[in-house]
């Protein structure tokens, strides 16, 4: 297969006069077009047809990465079931999503196990599942924005090692690094390779650095649901937020959908972090691809979706987002002047190097060829993941 007349959005730029030879799902070539051999040739296989995919000067990306996704469509991860699963996956993909990390919500550990083995179960049949990431319980009840207050709890040694069975299917945890235990889960997780991420935090300034030094080295939709600078006795104290915008090591997610935050923090966070430091993440939950006005609920809190954003029922807190990777993108791009090839970096390169995916979210010979085609105005026109076209039902 050879993707041909397209211009390639690369980590450090957009290049145009270059082609790409796909073959047994991986990219075999980047090469400079009209290159004498033939896609099968790079790609090992016997010279019979080859696909030659004319992109009319679109542009081909690597395919999405979406750290923190709960649902679409009315159906969440919580659910626990191979459709739900399937369903998610398939409205994000339409959005240029051809890798993500079904996220749970806090409930009680037995039901977030329960959704941990159905998706050890599915992911062989469903490729764009790269994992689990644990949303609570262990997170503060002051933060704890559409999160149900019964079920949060501190992180005991029992609950972590029920947790601990399934580090192949967790890629990512959410820990509020002040709770009682957190450090001790902190470091259990990091050394069992878990990317840690804080957040649902009303944490100090010291704690998060002490969540650092065991292992933390992300944070949960930045600016949301966490501590920030705020007075102790006659001093002016930094929170989770100033830790993370300070500390380069950290990576920071991002809800860019133009609701959660507002243009200015974008902006400050794209100033602090950079190209490399921050992650797009949708956050989206079951109402994401519904019409306003629908309801849906978030393991047990009714919630709805208003003006294109999903609130809790009586409009108290937000309850994650409606939007699709390629809306993250757009605003970057078109609102905080980001480059588009670093709002691309930034929801593709950046995830994949935050869970630990070497063979994803870049345009590189060896990579998976999970690609997204955009149109000059961002629209998603066509994605294909290891080489396959995905297409809606």
């Amino acid at each position: 297969m050879i993707f041909t007349n397209a211009r390639l959005i690369f980590t450090d730029g957009i290049r145009d006069g270059l082609e790409v030879i796909v073959g047994k799902g991986k990219i075999a070539a980047i090469r400079e077009s009209g290159h004498g051999h033939s896609a099968r040739e790079f790609a090992g296989l016997k010279p019979e047809s080859q696909d030659v995919i004319d992109l009319d000067g679109n542009y081909l990306a690597p395919g999405f990465i979406d750290l923190h996704v709960h649902g679409a469509l009315g159906r969440d991860t919580m659910e626990a079931a191979a459709e739900a699963f399937r369903c998610i996956c398939d409205f994000h993909g339409s959005g240029g999503t051809t890798s993500l990390l079904l996220t749970t919500a806090t409930a009680p550990i037995d039901k977030i196990v329960e959704v941990l083995g159905a998706v050890r179960d599915s992911r062989s049949s469903i490729s764009a599942i790269v994992g689990v990431h644990v949303e609570g319980p262990f997170i503060s009840k002051a933060k704890r924005g559409a999160q149900r207050e019964e079920f949060i709890q501190d992180p005991s040694p029992t609950g972590v090692r029920q947790f601990l069975e399934y580090t192949d299917v967790i890629k990512r945890v959410t820990i509020a690094p002040e709770l009682p235990g957190a450090l001790q889960a902190i470091e259990s997780f990091h050394m069992a390779g878990v990317n840690v991420s804080g957040g649902h935090s009303d944490g100090w300034d010291e704690d998060a650095r002490a969540a650092f030094e065991q292992g933390m080295r992300s944070v949960t939709h930045t600016f949301n649901c966490m501590s920030s600078a705020r007075r102790r006795g006659v001093y002016r104290v930094g929170g989770l937020l100033e830790f993370a915008l300070s500390e380069p090591q950290i990576s920071c997610e991002l809800i860019a959908d133009g609701h959660h935050v507002s243009l200015s923090l974008m902006k400050m966070l794209y100033r602090a972090k950079g190209r490399d430091g921050i992650c797009l993440v949708t956050d989206a939950t079951a109402g994401a691809g519904l019409p306003d006005g629908s309801r849906f609920s978030l393991f047990g809190n009714d919630c709805l979706v208003e003006g294109g954003v999903c609130l809790l029922a009586d409009r108290s807190a937000l309850a994650g987002s409606a939007a699709q990777m390629i809306d993250l993108v757009q605003t970057m791009v078109q609102k905080v002047d980001v480059p588009l090839h670093e709002a691309v970096a930034m929801a593709a390169q950046n995830p994949a190097r935050a869970i630990g995916l070497q063979t994803k979210g870049q345009l590189a010979v060896g990579a998976d060829a999970d690609l997204v085609v955009l149109s000059p105005d961002l629209r998603v026109l066509r994605t294909f993941a290891g080489g396959e076209e995905i297409r809606p039902e």
